[in-house]
């Protein structure tokens, strides 16, 4: 995980600044450089030169979010030095019996489209069945039942639990914003 030093905040206006940050992570460091809309929307630049297009130019940068929990979980699992900038998401998921008994699994896409773990569960949620099941068969996922299937207790629906960044090797080759995209809500009881 990074440690995010701030190195300075420029003021534009009492409400958006340029803040200017130091990643660090053992031996390496990065700097980077987030514009700071109202605290409503932050937009992260690699470089410099990047900031300044997007103030001459108007040409948005590639990675942007929609709140600040989302930007520091961003900027600390970042790769730093030659690494790629992209972070995958991570689909967390857990299959519950009917005596109670859990199984998690996750499922590792690639976000070359860099969406946001919140706006990633916000699309999902509206799929599940309750807010909360699914079938995973149904959206080309491996089931979590490691046990014999016991009809007494066993059923098909999963939990789904959250998504999160990761660096982690991609496990499911569908780009994630593909996969929310051709996926169907399930059906209800």
């Amino acid at each position: 995980m990074n440690k995010i030093i701030p190195v300075s905040t420029e003021y534009i206006s009492p409400s958006r600044t340029i803040e200017i940050l130091n990643l660090v992570r053992f031996e390496e460091n990065r700097q980077v450089y987030i514009y700071n809309y109202e605290g409503k929307h932050f937009r992260f630049f690699e470089s410099l030169i990047g900031l300044i297009q997007f103030f001459e130019s108007g040409i948005e940068p590639v990675v942007s979010f929609e709140s600040e929990k989302d930007l520091d979980d961003f900027l600390e699992k970042l790769p730093i030095g030659n690494a790629k900038t992209t972070l995958n998401l991570k689909l967390n998921y857990l299959y519950r019996d009917g005596a109670n008994y859990k199984q998690f699994g996750a499922v590792i896409f690639p976000n070359p489209s860099f969406l946001s773990p919140t706006k990633a569960s916000e699309i999902l949620r509206e799929k599940l069945i309750s807010n909360e099941f699914f079938v995973p068969q149904d959206w080309g996922l491996p089931r979590l039942h490691h046990h014999p299937y016991d009809p007494e207790i066993d059923h098909e629906w999963h939990e789904f639990d959250g998504f999160e960044l990761t660096d982690e090797e991609v496990t499911d080759k569908r780009d994630v914003t593909e996969f929310l995209e051709r996926i169907e809500k399930g059906y209800e009881i």
